[in-house]
């Protein structure tokens, strides 16, 4: 039997989040270590979780239990969403609070390496059509990955990846140095700037600030070069 594999990975990973109200708990987790995992329920796509039976499992006579216990792991199951990419406007506008808030840089590997065995890692997939659960004696926790691995082409653009914990809470990377980045959006606060910025001295990790010209962003790094995100046309 053929071994699934994948070898094409992206360096880093991004999490957008916001700052102003949330920014103590945001930057608690940057100084702790960790990435916290929320239900499916408090994610914004009415869809999350959508999936159907195939015929042989909605036929077989311990298909309502199977389900229950499907159920039960998507219910109790944490979820953190991660981007191939840092410099997606709608992200910006919808996951870091108008461009107010901030992106956080993860190298992939240190965060492999440093997130519990029992955590996982996936690349999010986009169709037109939900995710099948076949009787093929898969275990309910992976039923319930299966259904929140999928996701309408509409969100494509969005180039997701997912840390998945059995249960809602703190998936901690530990002694792992996987932030490597924090992006401030062009619209942060002066005071949430100021506390991301003693946050990345205390941690070590650079902090850059958005800079808008026209229809392309940039971030200033604290040595004045400027990562282009857009290139000029």
């Amino acid at each position: 039997m053929a071994e699934l594999k994948i070898y094409a990975k992206p360096s880093s990973l991004y999490r957008y989040r916001p700052l102003r109200s949330k920014a103590v708990r945001e930057l608690r987790a940057l100084r702790e270590s960790f990435i916290y995992c929320p239900a499916y329920s408090a994610m914004n796509d009415p869809m999350e979780g959508l999936h159907r039976l195939s015929s042989r499992f909605a036929e077989n006579r311990g298909s309502e239990k199977s389900r229950e216990r499907v159920q039960t792991a998507l219910q109790t199951m944490g979820i953190a969403s991660m981007s191939e990419v840092h410099d997606h406007e709608p992200m910006w506008a919808h996951y870091a609070d108008q461009f107010s808030g901030m992106c956080v840089q993860y190298s992939l590997n240190r965060l492999i390496k440093g997130l519990d065995l029992e955590i996982a890692i996936t690349r999010m997939m986009y169709s037109e059509i939900e995710p099948v659960l076949l009787l093929d004696g898969s275990k309910s926790v992976d039923r319930a990955r299966l259904c929140l691995s999928s996701k309408t082409v509409r969100w494509a653009s969005e180039r997701e990846w997912r840390i998945f914990m059995k249960e809602q809470g703190e998936a901690s990377y530990g002694a792992e140095k996987a932030v490597t980045r924090i992006y401030l959006g062009s619209r942060v606060t002066q005071a949430d700037e100021a506390l991301v910025r003693a946050t990345g001295r205390e941690i070590g990790v650079p902090v850059s600030k958005m800079e808008i010209d026209k229809y392309a962003m940039s971030f200033k790094s604290p040595s004045n070069i400027r990562l282009r995100s857009r290139p000029k046309s």
